[in-house]
């Protein structure tokens, strides 16, 4: 399968952790490093869901030589914190393999088992994500990298649009039911809620 950079992607899983984003909630600081419970934040999902994976990314957007203790790197192409999509997007294109779990960087006690659970439902449709039964969980979600899907994204963006509930709509992705997993999709974006370095 070849996409941009003329790559093939393999049979495995990348694992894209997202934490690019300006960090607004938490007075801007890069909320994947804050202090919880005496290490980085993003030490949690990195440690429920790396053995999974045949690669780890990250997207972010500074700090790139702190981040790269837990897998690659990746800054998004687009400027200006344009939104986790950008960071997606940039996973597409850099992961080498054919399935690509996205979660986010702020949740301490990931659910466990989501991998497995995406990876059986619907294996023909190239988005599926986590619906906790109130709302989508659209940050936990696992892709199949396709050329078409990356054309479709960068288009996608290219118009504007930033919206991950609006692409998922385009890409006609598959909300899975994770309810009995609802209270595992807490983040924290409190700037109290961490601890003082």
């Amino acid at each position: 399968m070849r996409s941009n950079g003329h790559f093939i992607a393999q049979d495995g899983l990348s694992l894209l952790i997202l934490a690019g984003g300006r960090g607004a909630r938490v007075g801007g600081q890069d909320k994947g490093l804050l202090n919880w419970q005496g290490r980085p934040l993003i030490s949690a999902v990195h440690e429920c869901y790396a053995p999974l994976a045949d690669e780890v990314l990250i997207s972010c957007n500074r700090n790139a030589e702190r981040y790269a203790d837990f897998g690659t790197p990746l800054a998004d192409v687009l400027a200006d914190y344009p939104g986790p999509l950008a960071g997606i997007l940039r996973g597409l294109q850099a992961a080498r393999y054919r399935q690509l779990l996205i979660v986010p960087c702020d949740n301490p006690q990931p659910p466990d088992g989501l991998y497995q659970r995406l990876a059986s439902s619907h294996p023909q449709t190239p988005v599926r994500y986590a619906h906790d039964g109130e709302r989508g969980q659209y940050l936990y979600a696992l892709l199949e990298r396709r050329p078409e899907l990356l054309t479709n994204l960068q288009a996608y963006l290219e118009a504007g649009k930033r919206s991950v509930y609006g692409w998922y709509e385009q890409a006609q992705a598959h909300a899975l039911d994770c309810r009995d997993m609802a209270a595992q999709f807490r983040n924290l974006n409190r700037a109290d809620a961490f601890e003082a370095r």
